[in-house]
């Protein structure tokens, strides 16, 4: 509480931590907060069909029903956000259906039913608020900012302030005070800098890499040798490496879009001939999500077989985003929207990017702050895609050598 004392008044004005007043009050009568109430009371979600009918298909379902016959539209906006756009009232229901299910099941079921993947950190968060077990979240918006349980931002009440304001219109002493004022900050915000970098991924991480390498250790152990034999999927082992634990096939990811410079038609011309065939010229007698391409690099002893693929529909592992060494981007963000990470600055961080254009054609603004790679062909000008396809090769030379290829 700050008190500021002039010739004529005194003035207090009381700071809230965590939510502002009209914060509170306008979350009080939202569909999270009344969806929250039931649900921590022992509550169960019902979802109900156009014809008012109870449905466990979630794609179906239009309403989803409360006790005592409240019901809220799925398509309804909420609070809850993933890089600053609102979430629809489906995708929280779907979280918490699977509240108890893998991030692995979580993600194949996004995929089939084409719902927006939450992350593992958001998802996780979202569910400790909805079941009690937290009492706030970052990712619940509130009036024009975001909420934090952190608690390091401060508001004033709205009739305080209010008050300050016409008290400092008449007496110019008080505002020559207030100008001085500087708002302090607690040691969360101190630690944390005016830009917070999201290090969620680091979870996920320690979870598909060192979890993964345990099980993998243990079960090499109780078989006394590695199995190769999976028919499912694109696990694949790599030809010959030596070590204890063979490296397998690395994975490309290219867009699926028709309309991408690089698809699954022409990708493989370019990669293996250093040749880009445009996609509309090329004739298509089946059509295939993978192929796959050998090179052989100058550093590497022998040569690495990529696998490239167009969508994620064959990742049944969480394995197999380890694997993946490059996405090329179209630039457009609803490309990740089915990926492990779906923001291109966490995809980034873990997988090497690279934008391809056009010579002439603007790189997008919104491109140029992604950590990619922009690579220029030439429209018509052939002789020069061995020039690019070669740069290609050796900035992925360099991903694979520290990923530990020899």
């Amino acid at each position: 509480m700050l008190m500021l004392f002039s010739r004529y008044k005194t003035t207090v004005i009381e700071y809230i931590p965590r939510w502002s007043i009209g914060e509170v009050n306008r979350m009080t009568d939202s569909i999270l907060l009344q969806i929250r109430t039931y649900l921590k009371d022992g509550g169960e979600l019902k979802l109900k069909d156009a014809q008012g009918t109870d449905t466990e298909d979630i794609t179906e379902a239009k309403t989803v029903s409360l006790k005592d016959s409240v019901e809220f539209s799925l398509d309804e906006p909420t609070e809850f956000t993933i890089s600053d756009a609102k979430v629809d009232l489906r995708v929280i229901v779907h979280c918490w259906i699977h509240k108890d299910s893998s991030a692995a099941d979580y993600l194949a079921d996004c995929e089939k039913r084409q719902l927006t993947n939450v992350s593992f950190l958001q998802r996780t968060d979202l569910i400790n608020w909805l079941s009690g077990a937290s009492d706030t979240s970052q990712y619940i918006l509130g009036e024009g900012e975001t909420t934090s349980t952190t608690g390091d931002k401060q508001a004033t009440g709205g009739n305080d302030h209010a008050n300050a304001g016409a008290t400092m219109a008449d007496d110019p002493e008080l505002a020559k005070i207030v100008s001085h004022e500087r708002s302090f900050l607690d040691h969360n915000s101190s630690l944390r800098g005016s830009k917070p970098i999201e290090f969620g991924y680091l979870i996920k991480d320690a979870e598909l890499k060192l979890v993964q390498s345990i099980k993998s250790s243990l079960k090499g152990k109780g078989s006394g040798k590695s199995s190769s034999s999976g028919t499912h999927g694109i696990n694949k082992n790599g030809s010959g490496r030596p070590g204890s634990v063979a490296i397998k096939d690395p994975i490309i990811l290219i867009p699926s879009a028709a309309s991408s410079i690089f698809t699954i038609n022409n990708i493989k011309k370019f990669l293996q001939d250093s040749e880009y065939v445009h996609p509309q010229q090329i004739s298509i007698s089946q059509q295939n999500d993978l192929v796959t391409v050998e090179k052989k690099f100058d550093r590497l002893t022998k040569p690495v077989r990529f696998i490239v693929v167009n969508n994620t529909r064959m990742f049944t592992k969480p394995e197999y985003w380890d694997r993946v060494v490059a996405v090329f981007t179209t630039g457009h963000t609803w490309q990740f929207n089915t990926y492990q990470w779906n923001t291109p600055q966490e995809l980034f961080q873990h997988c090497k990017g690279y934008y391809f254009h056009f010579d002439g054609d603007s790189v997008p603004h919104h491109v140029q702050q992604w950590n990619v790679e922009k690579v220029e062909l030439d429209k018509n000008k052939r002789f020069k895609d061995v020039e690019v396809a070669r740069y290609f090769w050796n900035s992925l030379e360099k991903e694979l050598i520290v990923r530990g290829f020899r």
